[in-house]
């Protein structure tokens, strides 16, 4: 991970994540949320998991697919760094909620769903095609 927000802002986008959805930081919403701000980061970027048995763990980006993604990362930051200071907007929080939901019930892949316990909680069977996990 090459994002890490600052340990007093963990602490509050923590708080603000799991208002959004209750436990979502236990099941890795505070790590998702750093694993997407990191992304562009590494190279293929984090944006896409590869199918499992692929060969490959994430998929590259073309180039006008690679600047959407550092439009759309870098307002994030910007929404993240208000929440940390506690101005959040209405749409920040849209954000926020939207982020815990991918984190709590997305695939494991992007750094959230912990083992798929979200999809154990709710009664639903992990898909058969899990991008990117040749673990199972």
């Amino acid at each position: 991970m090459t994002f890490q927000f600052a340990a007093d802002d963990r602490a509050v986008v923590a708080a603000a994540l799991d208002a959004a959805v209750p436990g979502s930081v236990e099941l890795g919403a505070l790590d998702y949320v750093e694993r997407l701000l990191g992304a562009l980061d590494h190279d293929p970027p984090h944006i896409w998991a590869a199918p499992a048995g692929s060969g490959a763990r994430w998929l590259a980006l073309g180039t006008w697919e690679r600047h959407a993604w550092r439009l759309r990362i870098d307002e994030y930051q910007q929404v993240y760094a208000r929440v940390a200071a506690g101005a959040a907007t209405v749409d920040d929080q849209t954000v926020v909620f939207a982020h815990a939901c991918e984190a709590t019930y997305g695939d494991p892949s992007y750094g959230g769903n912990r083992d798929g316990a979200a999809w154990t909680r709710i009664g639903f069977a992990e898909p058969l095609f899990p991008p990117a996990r040749d673990d199972r």
